[in-house]
């Protein structure tokens, strides 16, 4: 590497030219590269959706009520409880991404999901949840951290539509914003191959 003002030749690590004293400039390391998990299709058996194996999963449990995250190690039609350990075969599963805002205020805001209801977590920043449900009639709901009034999507779940995938987004309307009328956000449907990390 050569001094960009004398061209003269530099030694390795040095901060300045031993020629010029022009500084050495300093190349910025590297941002780490984020990796993305394609999304695997599940299959259907007797009426059951398996997904693939170490895939993760949310459950709001029959049992004991909790609300948990665990990793698909089989392929059996069950979906145990981490707390209770008791399992569960589920029709269909509903995924949510929640799209990355680069705006400060709005990226620490959770984003709580519920279905019928009986809330299932909530997704921050760039975020992926899989919950799995049961055959029927569905609401599933969104709602922003402070908010009052979530987006809802009605769903019905059957042995040919088994998958639902959607798209969370905060549109950012420049630095005033919307004062007094809430931030705007939006809840659309997708192809399950577009949402990351699931």
């Amino acid at each position: 590497m050569n001094c960009v003002k004398c061209g003269n030749p530099l030694t390795e690590g040095a901060k300045f030219c031993c020629v010029c004293g022009m500084p050495v400039p300093v190349e910025p390391p590297a941002e780490p590269t984020r990796v993305v998990v394609p999304y695997e299709p599940a299959r259907m058996e007797g009426g059951n959706i398996i997904i693939p194996l170490n895939h993760r999963y949310r459950i709001l449990c029959p049992d004991c009520g909790r609300v948990s995250d665990a990793l698909k190690t089989d392929q059996t039609p069950g979906y145990p409880c981490p707390v209770c350990k008791k399992a569960y075969a589920y029709m269909g599963q509903v995924l949510f991404y929640r799209m990355g805002s680069f705006y400060p205020l709005y990226a620490p805001l959770h984003a709580y999901m519920y279905i019928d209801g009986h809330e299932y977590g909530f997704l921050m920043n760039q975020d992926s949840a899989r919950l799995m449900i049961g055959p029927g009639p569905h609401t599933i709901a969104v709602k922003l951290q402070g908010m009052n009034r979530p987006l809802e999507y009605k769903i019905e779940v059957t042995p040919q539509y088994n998958t639902f995938a959607f798209k969370y987004a905060l549109i950012y309307k420049g630095p005033i914003g919307y004062p007094g009328r809430g931030i705007p956000n939006e809840l659309n449907p997708c192809a399950p191959e577009e949402i990351p990390n699931i």
